[in-house]
C-alpha cells in the first residue's frame, strides 16, 4: 500500500486514527470508474475496506469518526455509490451512516465461479 498511496493522483485513501503509541483503527477506499456508456449514468464509485477498530475501543466512536471521513471525502469527489462487504457486526453502524443493501446487484461466488459450462 505505501507504493499505491504515494502519490497524490492514487485512487486509494487511507485514514488512521492512533494514541500516539499505537494505531487505534484505520479505513481505505479506492476510487474507481464505471466503464463509460452512452446512457447517461453516473460512473464515480468508490469501494471502502480495510476497516477496522481495536476490539477493546470498538462502540466508543472511533469506527463511526473513521466511517465518517471517507464518505465525507467520497462526496467531495462526487461519488456515486460506495460499495462494501460487512460482516454482521459491522452493519448497524453502516445503516446507521446511510449506507443500504443494494437490491440491483448480481453476484457469482464460489463453486459457480469455478464450472464450466
Amino acid at each position: 500500500m505505501k507504493k499505491r498511496l504515494a502519490t497524490d493522483s492514487s485512487p486509494w485513501r487511507c485514514w488512521v486514527i492512533d494514541d500516539g503509541k499505537q494505531l487505534l483503527g484505520h479505513i481505505c477506499v479506492q476510487l474507481f470508474e464505471k466503464m463509460p456508456n452512452p446512457v447517461s449514468e453516473p460512473e464515480a464509485h468508490a469501494y471502502l475496506t480495510n476497516f477496522y477498530v481495536v476490539p477493546e475501543l470498538r462502540g466508543r466512536g472511533l469506527g463511526r469518526k473513521l466511517l465518517n471521513k471517507a464518505l465525507s471525502w467520497c462526496r467531495a469527489r462526487g461519488v456515486d455509490a460506495i460499495i462494501l462487504w460487512a460482516t454482521p457486526e459491522s452493519k448497524s453502524l453502516y445503516r446507521s451512516c446511510g449506507l443500504r443493501e443494494p437490491a440491483d446487484i448480481l453476484e457469482l461466488r464460489g463453486d459457480y465461479l469455478r464450472r464450466r459450462n
